[in-house]
């Protein structure tokens, strides 16, 4: 007789703790059994929500002088060249600096990046004044501190500012 690992009875341990919970609709027999789901958008007038852009200053829930600096050694102010991305699903986002550059670019494209639901990396920072100076230059957009090599690596770029969508990336 074969033994198995463990990992086996733990998976079929778990698995049995996975199920959704059934419940009877009733004792007809046009009634079914169903299991019992959560709705993912809250009802409102017992009308599912709209799809919208919805945006979440996630800077007001945690002080961030603590990850401050920040440095990207494979980022710096430059120009890029646009080129088409497939990335289905992917929610724009853009990469800036404390550079006078970025700061230009983010003023001169706040509406259109706040109408699309853009989030910003802020990938270049030396403390909580120049990221104060990023995110005055685009009011009403959420900015974060975040090191960007590896999104540089993934996307191959070198520069920002920078504009990433599901189908382009541009400046």
């Amino acid at each position: 007789m074969k033994r198995l690992p463990s990992a086996y009875y733990f998976a079929v341990l778990l698995a049995a703790f996975t199920q959704s919970e059934l419940s009877v609709a009733g004792d007809r027999p046009s009634d079914f059994i169903r299991p019992q789901l959560q709705a993912d958008k809250p009802l409102i007038n017992n009308k599912t929500q709209p799809d919208r852009v919805i945006h979440a200053d996630l800077s007001t829930f945690a002080d961030e002088a603590w990850i401050l600096p920040v440095r990207s050694s494979h980022l710096s102010p430059g120009q890029i060249t646009s080129r088409t991305l497939n990335m289905p699903g992917l929610r724009p986002f853009f990469l800036v600096g404390e550079d006078p550059q970025s700061l230009a670019w983010l003023r001169q494209r706040a509406a259109e990046l706040q109408g699309m639901g853009a989030a910003g990396l802020a990938v270049e920072v030396a403390d909580t004044e120049a990221l104060a100076r990023i995110r005055a230059a685009a009011p009403g957009i959420t900015i974060l501190p975040v090191n960007g090599n590896d999104i540089a690596a993934r996307l191959q770029i070198q520069h920002y500012p920078v504009l990433i969508t599901a189908t382009s990336l541009e400046q």
